[in-house]
């Protein structure tokens, strides 16, 4: 494998297994983790994502944490809320939660990574102050303590996918991280974006490319989640939808940033399915005549595009295989 695309796809898999179209019961899907940790892809592997309200069933996870080589790292994500008074007391309840995991396996979990939803009626009045007191909460939450989170994503509640109301959470997002800065806040290092970028009603190419720009802009670190993962385009032909390709999105996202994309060239890399326009080399990775060197990649997949949310295992893996990649 050329080492372009392993540095691309290192760490990428926040195994989300418990989630639609899977729907995969806790002992199932920590079963699978666990399994993909032993397999010879278990560079790829991230995070085992889990809602909030599971971790007290944790205890599946007893009969299989000697099996893991470390902690069971984990990705958190909080309930959708429709105000900003309940949107704090999800995050006292979550806080809760996560130190009382920390407390029952001590040294056996880690929670890397919390996703959260900003409230819904905040972020339909476009309320500035509303969102900032979100993260306000979240921060002086999560700072409290090195063993809850230090990076916190944000989702637009919603399937709206409405780009201006987006940038203008992002805007938020990245003048309340440069406060975080000036204020030197330990055990919290940054909020970042989660975009959804999959389901049935997927959002557009322009959508994507379009945030994904004033992401970089901003410097606002960004995650995806998606529900059906293949790496190039595509359509799902038994839920009738089209599916966009991670690795057109990864590639995107790495070289908005190396080569300064704008959003039509942007648009261009999301929805080429010519696999032959993507090249893979030990230095560096190709889309046509753009290129990404390796140590820029590596850089970038720690700090702005961290991770993807995948449902499932083998729809990434047997999409690889098929494009000789694995």
């Amino acid at each position: 494998m050329d080492k372009s695309l392993q540095q691309l796809l290192s760490s990428l898999i926040n195994y989300s297994g418990l989630y639609p179209p899977a729907g995969l019961n806790l002992r199932e899907a920590l079963r699978g983790y666990v399994d993909f940790s032993h397999s010879k892809y278990s560079w790829m592997l991230s995070n085992f994502v889990i809602p909030f309200n599971e971790l007290p069933l944790l205890a599946t996870f007893a009969d299989r944490k000697h099996q893991l080589k470390g902690p069971l790292s984990l990705c958190i994500t909080g309930p959708e809320s429709e105000t900003l008074f309940d949107f704090k007391n999800a995050v006292i309840h979550i806080e809760k939660e996560i130190q009382a995991a920390h407390s029952g396996y001590p040294g056996e979990v880690r929670t890397n990574i919390l996703e959260l939803t900003f409230p819904r009626g905040s972020v339909e009045r476009m309320n500035p102050e509303e969102l900032v007191k979100s993260l306000e909460a979240v921060v002086s939450s999560t700072a409290e303590s090195r063993l809850l989170p230090h990076r916190v994503f944000f989702g637009v509640p919603g399937q709206g996918y409405d780009a201006q109301t987006t940038k203008k959470i992002i805007k938020v997002i990245a003048v309340h991280n440069k406060s975080i800065l000036k204020r030197k806040i330990e055990n919290y290092l940054f909020s970042g974006l989660k975009i959804e970028c999959g389901g049935p009603n997927p959002p557009s190419a322009k959508y994507l490319a379009d945030i994904l720009l004033y992401a970089r802009d901003a410097n606002v670190a960004v995650k995806f989640s998606g529900t059906e993962n293949t790496p190039y385009p595509s359509f799902d032909y038994s839920r009738q939808h089209s599916v966009h390709g991670f690795l057109n999105l990864l590639i995107a996202s790495m070289l908005a940033y190396t080569q300064d994309l704008n959003l039509e060239e942007t648009i261009q890399v999301i929805e080429d399915k010519t696999s032959n326009n993507f090249e893979f080399k030990d230095g560096y990775l190709l889309w046509r005549e753009l290129a990404a060197p390796i140590m820029e990649v590596k850089m970038l997949r720690m700090l702005s595009i961290t991770s993807f949310n995948f449902t499932s295992f083998a729809a990434p893996i047997e999409g690889l295989k098929e494009q000789q990649f694995l």
